[in-house]
């Protein structure tokens, strides 16, 4: 085995350098027989092809990945890291509140194939051993008794025996009493403390919630107030990110309390009080508790979707919390949410979908009672929607943030896009009807299949919803993940499959530019929704040219990982990264800039309105390391003082043609380029300069542990540099 030194200048058998013309921004050119070798050609790092100076230079620009991976050694191409399990000198605990330090994460409850055939009479006491006992004997009692058959459940019409439909045979067991589990879940260590968490534990353990006159204890009511603040919060905060309940109808009264403590927690989460950081603890571990109690006593609750959308949002505030125990426990669950979500048939293969649901017509009725109840059925189908695309949503945010595979496949999706959000916060069925009318059946029921061929072609679209484009980018986004996992597989130490790589060159470059596209179409927001989605779907889409530019961004994840890394190095990997990445950036000047430009408009559009939500806190991270790494290692002297008498900005938008054709000389030919408080991004000792100014755009997140882990790493790089 060779040393990774000497691997820098061996030189492959068959690669070579496409040259002809091409269009403007396309990168690399993939030869059409090449194979994976297993050396590097420094040679052919990024082998940019002759682009004119035209302004596509910035909108159709792709970086795609080489069949040949000229650009590292193997052991580098990754796939990515998983951030939420890597920690820095294994200190994520760091991260939880002190006052809550000791709370208790709930474990499955035990299910019946697990528990003993003897009966044992169960106990009131809440100490730690005595309640595990309460609930166990409590549980043991019921294995004899016969699963109680609901009527409302339809038996499934398929013989097939592995297909996923509705539980014939729900399970029904009998639990201690939800609030008995409560309090001894909280009171775990707390003996005689009686505090607000009481009060919501009283009354998040009713179903329906009790009414605020019928209560007598003080923190009670007082937990009452702080839940309608909260739920308040949750709406204005968050609920815009992803719209899965009807506001016009929708009463805090009528919500199940898992529902109600799973929006609370988020809304205490995001709360500008000091003191709801510390609450948004307590009411995440009274939610993890009622979620596993509620699927445990009765299985019916995973065909409700108001129990999914709670164990949703539960898990979307597990995965930014930045604590590695909730993160494990979200993605442990994850199985659950989706597996809920495929026996309601809101998840299903392409072949299982009904002719009625491709056929959902207009309603064509005026008569007030019918129309009403035509809404109110359109309503529980659009919201059962809704579920299924948050919680693929929710997949992918896991996906990005672990490089792990994620769970929903892009063949089980709702044919139906989410609708136009007029038609969704209409306020009464009277409106509702007549947005249906006037919109029409594409844009009120936009197929998915039908939009993403449509744009893919680079064909127009029917007019969408701000959310159902910006699940367009996320599908997309899929897309390239599960091509980039099949190349990571296709390295010489998986497969050797040198063809794949080759094959997938115009279906990337067809993606990337689809993406663009799509950002483009939601560029021109109207609404704090339409602003969120375009925020979210342009960092999908600068980030997904970061990681399709030839696995550069391998490199620079995996200079970081070893910076802030405790355990002592084996090897000088670190080093020979080093030397990779600048000679890489050295070989393709064009592309090194194109990417610095994707980079920090990343940044850009998160200054301009930062998106709170974990993902989003991973991609605004990612563009900053890009920025270090490119001031560090970047080809800076590529043009004379008198040809540019000014630092070009990068940090602003493209929009203006002005702007865009400055940013096209300064990617062709280079020169002093401004970004934040650095002046010029090429001179010595800007990592510094750049790291304090993600740490500030960080500390707008700083709700979010997440974001507490990205600022650690952050304060190594500006005390080690990159």
């Amino acid at each position: 085995m060779s040393s990774p030194s000497s691997s820098l200048i061996r030189q492959t058998d068959d690669g070579h350098t496409s040259s002809q013309s091409c269009g403007v921004g396309t990168f690399n050119d993939l030869h059409e027989n090449s194979t994976i070798p297993s050396s590097i050609d420094t040679s052919q790092l990024f082998d940019a092809l002759p682009t004119d100076m035209g302004d596509e230079t910035l909108t159709e620009g792709f970086a795609i990945s080489p069949s040949y991976m000229s650009l590292m050694q193997p052991n580098y191409r990754t796939g990515g890291l998983d951030w939420l399990s890597f920690d820095i000198d294994n200190s994520a605990q760091n991260l939880q509140l002190g006052t809550f330090n000791n709370l208790y994460i709930p474990e499955s409850w035990p299910s019946n194939m697990d528990q003993r055939d003897h009966e044992t009479q169960g106990t009131s006491d809440h100490g730690v051993d005595n309640r595990a006992q309460h609930v166990r004997t409590h549980a043991e009692t019921t294995r004899n008794i016969p699963a109680t058959r609901l009527s409302n459940v339809q038996l499934s019409n398929t013989s097939w025996p592995f297909d996923q439909g509705n539980d014939s045979m729900p399970h029904r067991y009998r639990l201690p009493p939800l609030r008995d589990v409560l309090s001894g879940c909280w009171r775990a260590g707390r003996p005689g403390q009686t505090t607000l968490v009481d009060g919501f534990i009283r009354i998040l353990s009713e179903s329906p919630l009790p009414q605020l006159t019928n209560l007598r204890d003080t923190h009670a009511v007082q937990a009452f107030s702080d839940l309608q603040r909260l739920v308040d919060c949750y709406f204005d905060r968050f609920h815009d990110v992803q719209a899965i309940l009807h506001k016009p109808t929708w009463a805090m009264s009528s919500c199940p309390p898992a529902l109600l403590t799973a929006m609370a927690c988020i809304g205490a989460l995001l709360s500008d009080r000091e003191s709801d950081a510390e609450l948004s603890w307590a009411l995440g571990e009274i939610c993890s508790t009622m979620i596993t109690w509620m699927g445990a006593s009765d299985a019916t609750n995973y065909g409700d979707v108001s129990y999914l959308n709670a164990l949703c949002l539960h898990q979307i505030y597990s995965l930014g919390s930045g604590n590695r125990q909730l993160y494990q426990s979200a993605d442990r669950s994850r199985g659950i949410l989706i597996g809920g979500l495929r026996g309601m048939g809101l998840l299903k293969p392409r072949s299982a979908v009904s002719l009625d649901e491709r056929e959902e017509n207009i309603p064509t009725s005026e008569d007030h009672q019918i129309l009403t109840q035509e809404w109110k059925n359109w309503t529980m189908r659009e919201s059962g929607r809704r579920a299924a695309w948050a919680a693929f949503e929710y997949d992918c945010s896991l996906c990005t943030l672990t490089s792990r595979r994620g769970v929903v496949d892009l063949s089980e999706l709702p044919s139906l896009l989410p609708c136009p959000e007029s038609i969704w916060n209409a306020t009464s069925a009277q409106a509702w009807f007549a947005l249906m009318s006037r919109l029409g059946p594409g844009s009120s029921r936009p197929s998915l299949s039908l939009v993403l061929k449509l744009a893919l072609a680079g064909e127009q679209i029917p007019s969408l919803g701000s959310w159902a484009k910006r699940l367009c980018s996320q599908v997309m986004g899929r897309l390239l993940w599960d091509l980039w996992q099949l190349e990571v597989v296709a390295m010489p130490e998986y497969c050797g499959l040198g063809s794949i790589i080759s094959a997938h060159r115009d279906t990337k470059k067809s993606i990337l530019k689809s993406l663009n596209n799509m950002a483009d179409a939601l560029a021109a927001p109207s609404t704090t929704s339409d602003l969120i989605s375009y925020n979210i779907a342009s960092l999908l889409c600068h980030y997904s040219h970061l990681c399709a530019a030839n696995g550069v961004l391998d490199l620079v994840i995996y200079i970081v990982r070893n910076l802030v890394s405790s355990a002592p190095q084996q090897h000088n990997g670190t080093e020979v990264a080093r030397a990779r990445l600048k000679l890489t950036f050295a070989k393709d000047p064009k592309t090194a800039r194109r990417l610095c430009w994707h980079a920090t408009q990343i940044v850009t559009i998160a200054n301009e309105y930062l998106v709170s939500a974990p993902c989003e806190i991973m991609r605004v991270f990612m563009g900053y390391i890009f920025i270090i790494a490119y001031s560090t290692y970047g080809p800076h002297i590529t043009a004379s003082p008198s040809e540019y008498s000014h630092s070009v900005r990068l940090d602003l938008h493209d929009h203006h043609l002005s702007q865009r054709r400055v940013l096209v000389r300064w990617i062709q030919a280079g020169g002093p380029a401004s970004f934040g408080s650095v002046q010029d991004i090429g001179t010595n000792s800007c990592v510094p300069a750049i790291s304090h100014d993600a740490q500030e755009m960080l500390q707008k997140l700083k709700c979010w542990g997440l974001a507490g882990k990205f600022t650690r790493i952050f304060q190594v790089l500006e005390e080690k540099g990159f």
